[in-house]
């Protein structure tokens, strides 16, 4: 495993009409025993020139990332598709072209099934993580595309981040950018329970998720009204951007890239190893 950089964001993303309140962005840093001290925990409307609203959410999201170049970010939505719909050369044309081919969301899952044909194709990514859906499925191709249309494509084509494995991170600190699975996380630990809602029961659940993470070495113990945050959100993105920041931390990014991966990427899930 790779030294994390100096800045570590978890984002859990979104698509829905208020985005801004379900954007959730952890930070933080390594510590030196190697868990995940967490510093930070908002929403993106609380971010600079944030709002509830995708558009203005996600842009602001944006130049939150990329405020240090000695970053990673773990962002949990599907950066590509699979191979087998991808029309251009290369991974970079594909994000380019994407906001101008798919003007919106509906249009894009349309596209996706009558490629497919009426089927929900998995990434061979998707298989080796165990992902709980693909790119397109009804519960996440909003946030594929305004992940990819509204996120990636503007970062990427200006080159002020870049995206692994598609590109390889260069000299220059840039902000880099990984898919992360907070779920595949979570199973791949034994901690995958239901934890999201408003019930009494689910609420202790988030408490005693968070309790594990500390006591298995992933998590140094959150500051008093950041743990509260973490227990008090009933939708669960609280804890689901501390996980993808856990990852963030552990994902080694310096592999160069492979023939598959330019095309149907890499699915970060793991943690970092504890002894």
């Amino acid at each position: 495993m790779t030294a994390s950089p100096r800045r570590i964001l978890g984002i859990d993303f979104s698509g829905a009409t208020d985005a801004g309140r379900k954007i959730w962005i952890a930070e933080g840093r390594a510590a030196r025993d190697g868990a995940f001290e967490l510093h930070d925990l908002r929403q993106a409307c609380e971010l600079d020139g944030g709002g509830v609203a995708p558009k203005i959410a996600i842009a602001a999201l944006a130049r939150h990332i990329t405020r240090a170049p000695d970053t990673i970010a773990g962002c949990d939505f599907p950066f590509t598709l699979p191979r087998s719909l991808i029309e251009e050369p290369s991974w970079v044309d594909f994000v380019q072209a994407f906001p101008q081919r798919f003007g919106f969301a509906d249009a894009f899952r349309s596209w996706a099934l009558a490629k497919a044909p009426g089927r929900e194709l998995r990434r061979d990514a998707d298989r080796a993580a165990g992902t709980p859906f693909n790119s397109y499925n009804l519960r996440i191709y909003r946030q594929t595309w305004w992940g990819i249309a509204r996120l990636l494509h503007p970062l990427v084509t200006s080159g002020a981040a870049i995206a692994v494995p598609y590109q390889s991170p260069t000299r220059k600190p840039r902000p880099v950018l990984i898919e992360a699975c907070p779920a595949c996380a979570l199973k791949a630990i034994a901690l995958y329970r239901p934890y999201k809602g408003r019930a009494d029961a689910l609420r202790r659940q988030r408490r005693t998720l968070v309790a594990e993470l500390v006591a298995r070495g992933f998590l140094d113990a959150p500051a008093p009204a950041l743990a509260r945050r973490l227990t008090d959100d009933a939708g669960g993105d609280a804890i689901d951007a501390v996980i993808a920041a856990l990852i963030a931390a552990a994902a080694d990014v310096g592999t160069p890239n492979t023939p598959v991966d330019a095309f149907d990427g890499e699915i970060y899930w793991r943690l970092r190893d504890i002894r």
